[in-house]
């Protein structure tokens, strides 16, 4: 994978520069999931290889994927914020119960593609900074995306009207608003327990991206890919304030630039992936980064576009405004709405 060989390539020279002027920094890292190709390709050689190589040996790292490590996702801002855990990754949806706000930035159906996706993050992002220091005492480094969050199902769907009566696994009020508005009922799990749900039939159908349903191993136990996209399940890293201030000012600079090099690098590797995992979850080429199955592809028709996008704008918008509030949803409205030309109840 040349792109990402050379990525770290070069940051083997930026560490020249670095090594003379960095003093001895230990860290704690709880990443993504462990199964996912964020995790694999980027996440892993970037904690592992690329600081402590870009720092000439300064940083140290002490790295866990979240399942290893035991955790399961909700709980990540809440004990970033006890000073439990230093640096994290964690999904807005999964730790919405925390703060509303948080759901602001991945609301179902509020992005369809990857570029949209972005252009919500970008307006956003000054939002979530500003929550994260002053009410949860947490420093934002990044925000980045999975593949389009759709919908793996272990029962025949042919659109959008088949997930009536369903048994969907969501992560979030927000999915649970808009799996509820097609009628279907609501299954909330933690992502390393899917599997076994949808095998007993716990769940009928289950949202995740894409290609982490594919790595891990989804389609063992799925027959139908419905591309409906839902969202793009947004995250962050982030740090514990008072950790982050406690580093010498020249670690924080340098962290600070690595974690904007890593941003862009996931922005472009989902772009790359998201049609790679379709490609592996049906069994065609190219499949570079995951397994090859037989599911049947159903994509969205274009008549269920204005559906998706009425549920979006009657039910899953004004919901999530009535929970965050009137000034939540102003500033809302006054940085991803005007991105997306959509307007939440702000009453």
């Amino acid at each position: 994978m040349l792109r990402i060989t050379g990525w770290v390539l070069a940051a083997a020279f930026a560490g020249t520069a670095w090594s003379q002027a960095l003093p001895p920094t230990q860290i704690k890292v709880i990443a993504s999931s462990d199964q996912s190709n964020l995790h694999k390709n980027l996440e892993r050689p970037f904690w592992t290889e690329r600081l402590p190589k870009a720092s000439g040996g300064a940083i140290k790292v002490e790295f866990s994927g979240l399942l290893s490590s035991g955790l399961k996702g909700p709980e990540i801002v809440r004990l970033m914020r006890s000073g439990a855990i230093d640096f994290a990754h964690g999904v807005f949806q999964s730790v919405g119960a925390d703060d509303p706000t948080f759901e602001g930035m991945d609301l179902a159906g509020l992005a369809t593609d990857v570029q949209g996706a972005r252009r919500v993050a970008e307006a956003y992002k000054p939002v979530i900074d500003r929550v994260f220091r002053e009410k949860h005492g947490i420093k934002l480094l990044a925000m980045v995306p999975f593949t389009a969050q759709v919908f793996f199902c272990r029962v025949p769907i042919n659109g959008m009207a088949d997930l009536k009566g369903k048994k969907v696994r969501v992560f979030g009020r927000s999915l649970a608003d808009f799996v509820t508005a097609l009628g279907g009922s609501t299954v909330t799990l933690p992502f390393g327990e899917v599997v076994p749900a949808l095998q007993t039939g716990v769940a009928d159908c289950a949202i995740t991206g894409v290609a982490s349903g594919n790595t891990a191993k989804w389609t063992d136990v799925t027959t139908h890919l419905y591309m409906l996209p839902v969202g793009w399940s947004m995250s962050f890293y982030a740090v514990n304030q008072k950790r982050w201030d406690g580093f010498d000012p020249r670690v924080r600079d340098f962290l600070g630039k690595q974690m904007a090099q890593l941003e862009n690098e996931i922005w472009a590797l989902t772009a790359e992936e998201n049609q790679d995992g379709v490609n592996c979850n049906i069994g065609q080429d190219p499949c570079k980064y995951g397994y090859k199955a037989k599911m049947t592809l159903v994509q969205l028709a274009p008549k269920d576009l204005p559906a998706l996008q009425q549920i979006m704008r009657d039910t899953v918008v004004p919901s999530w405004a009535k929970r965050c509030g009137a000034a939540c949803a102003k500033e809302w409205n006054e940085t991803v709405g005007k991105a997306v030309g959509i307007s939440a109840p702000a009453q």
